[in-house]
């Protein structure tokens, strides 16, 4: 099990707001019969309506960590659209923090988005920066802090920096209770598990919690995201201990990633994509998104013939994302 300390009163607030463990679902189709396949997908965009999916597998050790370190307030980052301003904006109205967010576009106001307006009314304070303005707070940890109040005047006392997208390695430490949940919930370690690359964090939480005997495989989201596998090897480094207590071996590691079905970049769309996702929500009790987990299920459908070995168990991460159902 992790052995991070958790915060009594935090730990006990989250099973009062949230549906963990979430569940996992059979995926039916002949398809998979025909191979001897036994397709599940861990539903995370249950967990909560507004800190969805692996948004909150990020967020919960980097919270708890604030609440250990008595930090009241959470700094943030993010665009116009994104996932993680919106769960960490609920997450500061849920668990009492106070939370800011600094958001690249200085073209920007709290109404350009419905991400942005929702931030806004859970109580997040929004600071609209110029994109170089954003780098240099962004990618400088060591001096992160004194940065942001040098750039925005803010208050920076008693505060918790949490990076771009949820991603360091107390990340990490949340998505490896998501592969423990899928373990019990199967009875075993599945042969597979797919699941979307954006920031890397997910991947390479379940890379550092699993084994070779599973298979992790990625589908990145992003246009020439390549870079990514630095990120990935990084974070790794970075995380020597894993949930179960075994020290991270290199020689446990098996993944890869698909960087080609990105559908044109970042929430870019293709008209094969925008139909693959209407025929699979018409057809399935649950639906799926086109920027994370679309492009997910898209290239699972198109690959598993020969990337799967027949009669393996494969698990698919649904992310949450669906306010950008289309």
């Amino acid at each position: 099990m992790n052995d991070i300390p958790v915060n009594s009163a935090f730990s006990e607030r989250i099973y009062q707001i949230l549906s963990l463990p979430s569940p996992l679902q059979k995926l039916e189709d002949a398809l998979f019969v025909a191979n001897g396949l036994k397709v599940f997908v861990k539903r995370d965009d249950l967990i909560h309506p507004e800190i969805s999916g692996n948004k909150w597998r990020k967020l919960k050790y980097n919270l708890n960590d604030a609440k250990n370190q008595g930090a009241e307030q959470i700094i943030t980052f993010g665009g116009a659209y994104s996932n993680h301003i919106y769960a960490t904006a609920a997450a500061g109205k849920y668990f009492g923090f106070k939370t800011v967010g600094i958001i690249r576009g200085d073209e920007l106001n709290e109404k350009s988005s419905e991400t942005l307006r929702f931030a806004s009314e859970c109580g997040m304070k929004l600071h609209f920066v110029t994109r170089t303005e954003y780098r240099d707070m962004r990618e400088n940890p060591q001096n992160q802090l004194s940065i942001i109040h040098e750039l925005t005047g803010l208050d920076i006392n008693n505060s918790k920096v949490i990076p771009e997208g949820g991603t360091n390695h107390l990340a990490l430490a949340g998505v490896g209770e998501m592969f423990e949940e899928i373990i019990y919930q199967l009875g075993s370690a599945p042969d597979y598990i797919f699941c979307p690359v954006g920031t890397a964090g997910t991947i390479s939480g379940i890379i550092a919690n699993s084994d070779k005997k599973t298979k992790v495989i990625g589908v990145c989201v992003l246009k020439n995201g390549q870079y990514l596998f630095n990120e990935i090897d990084t974070l790794l480094k970075n995380t020597s201990v894993s949930n179960a207590g075994r020290i991270l071996n290199p020689a446990n590691i098996n993944f890869e990633v698909l960087w080609n079905e990105h559908h044109g970049g970042y929430a870019k769309k293709t008209l094969e994509l925008i139909e693959f996702i209407s025929k699979f929500n018409a057809e399935h009790d649950f639906s799926i998104e086109p920027i994370y987990s679309g492009k997910m299920f898209f290239a699972f459908y198109k690959y598993f013939s020969s990337l799967i070995e027949a009669n393996s168990k494969v698990v698919l991460i649904h992310t949450g994302g669906l306010r950008n159902l289309f």
